[in-house]
């Protein structure tokens, strides 16, 4: 776990499955690791963020049951947008960060997500040209470069996807939560 517990890549989704509805705490726990299997989740590790999200103001719990339901608060929501820009402006592979900020990407105002995601078009659009310029002035076999032609046909699919989909929320095709 990292140094810092606010940094664990688990807070996002954790966060984000509060925003959906609160749970019990292993509900949380069920639900990281049956929609996030790309992530590593331990039990005792989901546990230890809830409690830490839950000192920090960002989750509070409900009820005086035994088994309290937890729900993300205010702070906790501004938390999970700022992650989720963050997120999205960063890791041009498209890895399990952008993936995860992705799933939240709802909890931001319409107009700002397609901003943030015309940004992130900008940025790959620029790692596309760094790469088209390596493996261009290469004095190698292709072969030997394989993963950089691989990322780059990646890299176009990551625009043309993230273009469609900035179009979509412009247009107001694709749904919004209220």
């Amino acid at each position: 776990m990292p140094k810092n517990a606010l940094d664990n890549p688990l807070v996002l989704p954790i966060l984000g499955l509060l925003v959906e509805q609160p749970r019990h705490a292993y509900a949380v726990f069920s639900e990281v690791r049956g929609r996030y299997g790309y992530l590593e989740v331990r039990n005792a590790t989901v546990y230890t963020l809830l409690e830490r999200l839950t000192a920090e103001g960002w989750v509070a719990a409900t009820g005086g049951a035994e088994r309290d339901v937890l729900a993300v608060t205010d702070d906790g929501v501004a938390a999970l947008a700022e992650r989720v820009r963050k997120q999205l402006g960063a890791d041009l592979t498209g890895g399990p960060p952008f993936v995860t900020a992705l799933a939240y990407l709802g909890i931001l105002p319409p107009a700002e997500a397609q901003a943030v995601l015309r940004e992130r078009i900008e940025l790959v659009r620029e790692e596309i040209e760094g790469l088209e310029t390596v493996t261009r002035e290469a004095a190698t076999l292709e072969v030997h470069m394989i993963e950089a032609h691989y990322l780059l046909s990646r890299l176009h699919h990551d625009v043309e996807w993230l273009e469609g989909t900035a179009d979509r929320i412009g247009d107001g095709e694709l749904a919004w939560p209220q």
